[in-house]
């Protein structure tokens, strides 16, 4: 995909601010952050989060069990791989990431990353 900025170069990043423009340099960087950076999906993203806590559902995951993930020896294991970190990036970045997701989900390592996960915030005994 092109750079969302400046419209020649391939984009390789993605604004961690606004999560919606693709850039390819600082310079790309630089230029939307003073041209039209709103941060609204984030804002959106913290009140989905705020929502779920004050609204939680039998799927609600406790903000202190996803912490629990940071710490895993094994998940920190699966998440340095290359291709594992590709494999994210691409749903990450996807317009169609349920569809991504599908696809890594027949990928050995994303499935026992998926695993691990779900074992860390399920486990009733880590509080």
């Amino acid at each position: 995909m092109k750079c969302n900025v400046c419209e020649i170069n391939k984009s390789k990043y993605k604004c961690p601010k606004c999560r919606n423009v693709k850039y390819c340099s600082v310079v790309c960087y630089q230029n939307h952050l003073l041209d039209n950076c709103t941060i609204s999906d984030q804002d959106t993203s913290v009140e989905i989060v705020k929502n779920a806590q004050l609204y939680p559902t039998e799927d609600t995951i406790s903000p202190e069990k996803l912490n629990l993930l940071c710490y895993d020896k094994r998940l920190k294991e699966l998440v340095s791989d290359s291709y594992l970190q590709n494999l994210l990036a691409k749903i990450d970045t996807s317009t169609n990431p349920n569809e991504e997701l599908e696809k890594a989900m027949i990928e050995p390592i994303f499935e026992e990353f998926a695993r691990q996960c779900l074992e860390i915030v399920r486990n009733e005994n880590m509080n």
